[in-house]
């Protein structure tokens, strides 16, 4: 399954390897879309795949234990 999110961050979260703790902690693979992402804040679209219950974990801690805002992402800038 692939699901494509929007995530938002605030500070400290901006600066730190949020996503690469991710991929770490759940047994997911990213695709980093489209991004920016400054000192006091950021966005990313990525792409994660995995299986769904999985996948579920992986937002469930982006959310609730990382303060990291996940929401559906619109199209893609490399699939158009």
């Amino acid at each position: 399954m692939t699901e494509r999110l929007r995530l938002t961050f605030l500070p400290p979260r901006s600066v730190e390897p949020v996503v690469c703790r991710m991929a770490k902690k759940f047994d997911i693979e990213f695709s980093i879309r489209r991004a920016n992402i400054g000192p006091d804040s950021g966005w990313m679209d990525l792409s994660i795949e995995g299986e769904e219950p999985e996948i579920e974990r992986a937002i469930h801690w982006l959310e609730n234990d990382q303060n990291v805002t996940a929401s559906p992402a619109g199209g893609d800038v490399v699939e158009g």
